[in-house]
């Protein structure tokens, strides 16, 4: 099952703003045969209820622009990896990729493994040894000066 993109560097990476794309960019960068292919932005859950809204077509819309966004998926032979790139790791980052992690199983329930990855470039002690004890990987990117 592989990603719609090539693992490489773009000028523009599908939803990746802000903070987040010189540490993806230099992620790639710094790992260039990490993955083979990925995906963006890809939607898990159900959104918000928006049983209110009376119009059908914005009620569907509102559900979906509310749904949790996993930044990255990246594919690697035969395995799928859920990416959460934080400029700064928090304790907030780990319930959110354990949270990516049980909604894409949910929605996929064939898969049987799904790895996580937390990249970032700034973590603390506290942050690295909470993140350690529950087994959750992550990277450290340096920031350079990107192409």
């Amino acid at each position: 099952m592989p990603g719609k993109y090539n693992f490489e560097l773009k000028p523009k990476y599908p939803h990746l703003l802000g903070e987040d794309i010189p540490i993806w960019t230099n992620f790639i960068i710094q790992n260039p045969d990490y993955f083979d292919t990925v995906d963006y932005d890809i939607k898990v859950g159900t959104g918000v209820n928006a049983d209110v809204i009376e119009d059908k077509k914005y009620r569907s819309y509102y559900a979906d622009l509310t749904k949790k966004r996993i930044d990255v998926l990246g594919f690697k032979n035969d395995f799928i990896t859920i990416v959460e790139i934080k400029k700064r790791v928090s304790l907030g980052t780990l319930g959110q990729i354990l949270g990516y992690k049980y909604l894409y199983l949910t929605e996929h329930p064939e898969l049987k493994i799904v790895n996580i990855l937390i990249i970032c470039s700034q973590i603390d002690k506290d942050d690295i040894s909470v993140l350690n004890h529950y087994s959750i990987p992550f990277i450290v990117v340096k920031l350079k000066q990107t192409p």
